[in-house]
């Protein structure tokens, strides 16, 4: 389906994201974090801390172990970390093609680096957090069709509204969609479309033939979430 452009974006952040199987050593993410295409694009490289509570009697024990990394340019990100690959873009839009090309290339030259022939994917997924601006004429209800009743004699202070669902024709790819009131000048809308990786550990999956699917339905999600005065407020 043909959905209109929009001149103005409400995107904040863009993420594709790939989990996989196997267990990675921190040898691995070391060896990707001195690739020359990832150490010239990426200056700001901090470790991910996993931290981990235990109750002894009276007292909480707190641990903390590296999980992996998470590096970061002006407006991209790669999160690296045991059994999950992100990229992600900041601040603005960009072409679901033009992402999904920089996730294959990081993808396939981490890949590349470790112990097994192929990583096996086992789940992906794309999510597109975007703010929606609100006003003394725009207010949520008027923008966001995910929002809580607001009647006369109410003045809706916060919310937060998820709903989980599949389209009839993709009963395979689940969709999360969460509104929430950010303040006084937004809402936040957050669609994120899951697909679970059904090939055999032996058969190769393309990247680009996983996540081609989604594009359409996260577009028809956004579509669907957002009132005819948002998209004239964009268009």
């Amino acid at each position: 389906m043909k959905y209109p452009h929009l001149k103005q974006t409400p995107i904040r952040e863009t993420i594709f994201s790939v989990s996989y199987e196997e267990i990675v050593d921190s040898s691995c993410f070391e060896k990707f974090l001195k690739l020359d295409l990832v150490k010239n694009k990426f200056k700001d490289i901090k470790p991910s801390i996993d931290q981990q509570f235990k109750i002894k009697g009276q007292d909480v024990e707190i641990s903390s172990n590296e999980n992996g990394f998470h590096l970061k340019n002006e407006n991209e990100v790669i999160q690296i970390r045991k059994g999950s690959f992100s990229v992600h873009y900041l601040n603005g839009y960009i072409k679901f093609s033009e992402i999904l090309n920089e996730l294959i290339r990081y993808w396939l030259e981490f890949d590349k680096i470790t112990n097994d022939d192929e990583l096996t994917i086992t789940d992906f997924s794309v999510r597109y957090i975007n703010v929606i601006e609100t006003d003394n004429e725009n207010q949520p209800t008027h923008l966001v069709q995910l929002y809580p009743k607001q009647a006369g004699e109410r003045e809706i202070i916060n919310f937060q509204n998820s709903i989980q669902f599949t389209f009839k024709e993709s009963p395979e790819y689940p969709v999360n969609a969460v509104s929430t009131k950010l303040n006084d000048n937004g809402v936040l809308l957050d669609i994120t479309v899951n697909g679970k990786n059904n090939i055999g550990k032996n058969q190769k999956s393309e990247l680009k033939d996983l996540f081609q699917p989604l594009q359409e339905i996260k577009n028809k999600a956004f579509f669907d979430s957002i009132t005819a005065r948002a998209l004239i407020k964009y268009i």
